[in-house]
This record gives C-alpha cells, structure tokens and sequence, in this order.
C-alpha cells in the first residue's frame, strides 16, 4: 500500500465521519426526535459499521454532534453593548433564549446518554456553572447579596425554566420568551 492510497483512505474515512455528524445535526435542525443508529446510518447513507467505527456508541455521536452544534453559538460570547448591568441582562436573555431553543433537542439528548457517557454527564453541570458565572459577573455586588433574588434571577434565566415552558407548559418559542421576559423584568424592576 502507498502513502496515497492511505491517504485516501483517510481522507474517506473523515468524509464519512463528517457525513454521519451532519446526518445528525440536520435531523436535530428539521425538530425530528433523537434519531437511531439506523436512520443515522441511512440519513449519512453509511452502513451501521461506520456509525461505530468512528464513533463507538451514540454518547460518541452526540459528543461530536454537541461540539459542532457549540460553534454556532459562539457569537453569543460577544462582549454586551449595554454599559448598564440591567441592559447586559436583558442582552444575557435574548441570547439564552436563542441558545436554548437551539439547543433544547441537544440537551433532551445529553440527558438521554448522561448515564453511558462522562462528557455527558458533567456537560450539563459545566454549562450551568458557565451561565450561572457569567451571571454573577454582570449582577453587582449589591443585588447579589440579596440571596432569594439572585436565586430567582438565576431561575427565570435558566434552560431549565426555558424547557419547562416549551414542554410541560406546551408552549412556543416566542410564549416562553415572553413569560420569561416578564419575570426578569419584575426581579428588575426592584432592584433599580
């Protein structure tokens, strides 16, 4: 065998594993159900072995799957426009709420493969202490130490109350925007 052909081998083979991310990312996009190794393999229009070659289980897959789905969110890390902490909150919730009803299958998903999979088991935990630090940078002192506000805060801009609404609350995107807009406004209102 010569480096070429090796080299296309290689190169086949990354096509194929980008194939079966995408298959995946595209299911997630068009609001389908967590897919099956099955339809995986026939949406990338790879076989069942190639699914695990390259990924050896689905907690394998949906890692991959997250890391992509991550970086479309990465503009939201810009720094906020708003030079008032009340504003940089209000900025804080327009881009949670595109995060979370982008991310609202992925997280259904991480918590379907959280037991056979370690990245997926601490991601959740990480992703929380994430926003919840980044909270706690944009709220002053003052405001903090008032406990049970924080508290409520930090609930009202969570995925979980974000999730809550879309499913047992039955609601759409724009609904739950709203109720969710409507108590950081309130929490607002006492602190200004």
């Amino acid at each position: 065998m010569n480096f070429q052909e090796t080299d296309g081998r290689r190169l086949r083979s990354q096509a194929s594993r980008e194939r079966i991310i995408d298959a995946v990312v595209a299911m997630i996009d068009d609001g389908l159900d967590i897919p099956s190794v099955d339809v995986v393999a026939a949406r990338a229009n790879v076989g069942l072995r190639s699914v695990y070659r390259h990924f050896g289980d689905m907690a394998s897959l949906y890692t991959a799957v997250l890391e992509r789905v991550g970086k479309r969110y990465l503009h939201l890390m810009r720094p906020y426009e708003s030079a008032h902490w009340h504003g940089q909150l209000r900025e804080a919730l327009a881009r949670r709420l595109e995060l979370y009803e982008g991310g609202l299958m992925l997280s259904r998903m991480a918590q379907r493969f959280r037991d056979g999979s370690a990245t997926m088991a601490i991601g959740p935990g990480v992703f929380n202490d994430m926003l919840r630090t980044r909270l706690e940078s944009l709220v002053p002192a003052a405001a903090r130490d008032d406990a049970i506000w924080f508290q409520q805060l930090d609930l009202w801009l969570s995925l979980d109350c974000y999730a809550s609404l879309r499913t047992r609350g039955a609601l759409d995107h724009l609904a739950a925007a709203e109720v969710m807009t409507a108590g950081v406004e309130r929490l607002l209102a006492e602190k200004a």
